[in-house]
């Protein structure tokens, strides 16, 4: 079983070639949280619909910036494509989960607000039924307003951490689970990993 996983872009410095690349970190955390399934790295270069029959659910990961915050091709490769994931999503009914810059373009494709917030980088605290939990931080840009289809699960401040979509399986999380403090608060992915086993059963 085959969980898809999106992967960073990168452009090598030394000659030109663009590269996708995950962070071993995930192979750690297949290994720990997702020990019956497998990632399967999603190719920018192969249509997610051939990707569909074989996984059980999917993940947006982190790393690059949204293309309405640096209009580079690269970040705009990638939005493009996962846009089109969040679509497929929808459509077949397969539960998504965004992490970081996967949580950015959630909330940017159901029509989110952002704000640049300074300090924000670095491990922190947030408030969930009042209890706190320390989650680590590595973005610059804030979810400041959901859209109307997402409620917020989590939050800091003026900055929301964690929410999911109020009729699909979509959920998001501003953190790296993959990463140290990852995984203190670990209802939302909990919740998307419940639904991905549900649809396995099916």
């Amino acid at each position: 079983m085959f969980i898809a996983i999106s992967q960073r872009l990168m452009e090598n410095s030394s000659y030109v070639e663009l590269r996708e690349g995950l962070a071993l970190d995930w192979g750690i955390f297949f290994r720990k949280y997702l020990r019956d399934y497998l990632p399967l790295p999603l190719s920018y270069e192969i249509e997610f619909n051939r990707y569909i029959p074989y996984v059980s659910g999917v993940i947006l990961s982190g790393g690059n910036d949204l293309s309405t915050i640096d209009d580079s091709r690269i970040n705009n490769k990638r939005d493009s494509y996962e846009s089109k994931i969040i679509e497929e999503c929808i459509e077949h009914k397969i539960p998504l989960l965004g992490i970081c810059h996967g949580a950015q373009i959630i909330s940017y494709y159901f029509s989110s607000s952002f704000e640049r917030q300074s300090g924000h980088v670095g491990n922190h605290k947030i408030m969930v039924d009042n209890k706190e939990y320390e989650v680590n931080s590595y973005h610059n840009y804030c979810i400041t307003k959901l859209g109307d289809e997402l409620e917020a699960l989590a939050k800091i401040d003026c900055s929301i951490e964690a929410f999911r979509h109020k009729q699909h399986d979509i959920y998001a999380i501003m953190w790296h689970i993959e990463r140290e403090c990852g995984m203190q608060y670990r209802d939302v992915f909990d919740i998307w990993f419940k639904k991905v086993k549900e649809r396995v059963c099916k």
